[in-house]
């Protein structure tokens, strides 16, 4: 059974490699609004195939495009302060027939890359440097990461059109994070359990091996609520030195012996050295839960086997993102409709 949804990211830009993000008004004279429109609408030209890097497109011209992802934008629209768009998303070869009716309209697909389309939107603050990229989901492909892959590639193509290079820009992606989802997830009982670990040097001290694993269950008394307690605390105390906070996050060790304190004295003072929550998603992916890593967690469904009207997606993604903003410290007016 299919599953549809969306994710929730805050994205930046910044002028080619430099590391302080611009206001998305005011990117070389133009909005990144501008920009991003008319990057989509340059990926609606072809197929953007492999890896968008010079390694990725290398191997393209090596090998092929078998095995390769496939990318390419189809209509892009500007509402207000948001940018929408649809993706192909898919993989070469990853087919080798669509099979019709009968025998007779089957057709051979195995040089194709059979895709899905996944819904995007773009929203931007008056003024700012974050905005808020809502991309659908379907299953677990969530082509994200090739989307502001070839977004980058297709800036810096632009830019070198002439004899020497011009300015380009680079988008960053970061996932939301939802502090209440989080907990719901883990009282709904998709955390499953505990894991710390231990790890060890080789005897010829080539190599750091898994040397002790130890799994505790949540269903124990109590400890569900504990875990609940202290992931919290992680993402508070992360999001407030985001909020220029300094050295208020919680580091992988201090998240170790807190998880080990919920399990036991009899491990709380062991010499582990890594642990997470592990949560298994309603589509059976298991994800691990640290202080350094929760964001990736959260993806909100929305419908099984069929993906809802577009009205319907928006307006789930604008409640979603309104939500989340404060806790950001992002202000977008996203238009109602």
């Amino acid at each position: 059974m299919t599953t549809y949804g969306y994710r929730l990211f805050g994205f930046q830009v910044f002028r080619g490699s430099r590391r302080t993000p611009l206001n998305l008004q005011d990117c070389g004279g133009e909005t990144y609004a501008e920009i991003s429109e008319r990057l989509l609408k340059a990926l609606s030209v072809g197929t953007a195939i492999g890896d968008p890097t010079d390694q990725g497109q290398a191997r393209l011209e090596e090998s092929g495009s078998t095995g390769l992802p496939a990318l390419r934008v189809d209509e892009v629209h500007v509402v207000d302060n948001t940018v929408r768009a649809t993706v192909w998303a898919g993989k070469f070869g990853s087919h080798e027939k669509a099979i019709g009716d009968d025998a007779d309209s089957d057709s051979d697909i195995s040089d194709k890359a059979a895709s899905n389309l996944h819904r995007v939107v773009l929203a931007f603050p008056d003024d700012g440097t974050t905005g808020i990229l809502a991309i659908e989901t379907i299953g677990r492909s969530c082509p994200i990461g090739p989307l502001a892959g070839w977004l980058k590639k297709k800036s810096r193509e632009e830019a070198t059109q002439g004899s020497t290079e011009g300015t380009w820009w680079r988008i960053t992606v970061d996932p939301l994070a939802d502090e209440d989802r989080l907990a719901e997830m883990i009282k709904e009982g998709q955390a499953q359990k505990l894991v710390l670990v231990k790890h060890s040097v080789t005897a010829g001290r080539t190599r750091e091996i898994k040397d002790v694993e130890i799994t505790a269950s949540l269903a124990v008394s109590g400890r569900m609520e504990e875990t609940v307690k202290v992931v919290k605390g992680w993402y508070r105390r992360r999001n407030s030195e985001e909020l220029g906070n300094p050295d208020t996050a919680v580091s992988t060790a201090q998240g170790v012996r807190q998880l080990a304190a919920i399990v036991g004295p009899q491990v709380e003072n062991m010499d582990l050295d890594d642990g997470w929550v592990e949560i298994q998603d309603p589509d059976g992916q298991v994800k691990r839960v640290k202080p350094n890593q929760m964001t990736e967690v959260f993806t909100y469904r929305l419908s099984e086997d069929q993906p809802v009207v577009t009205p319907d997606f928006y307006a789930a993604v604008r409640e979603t993102a309104l939500g989340l903003q404060p806790a950001a410290r992002v202000a977008i007016e996203w238009p109602v409709s």
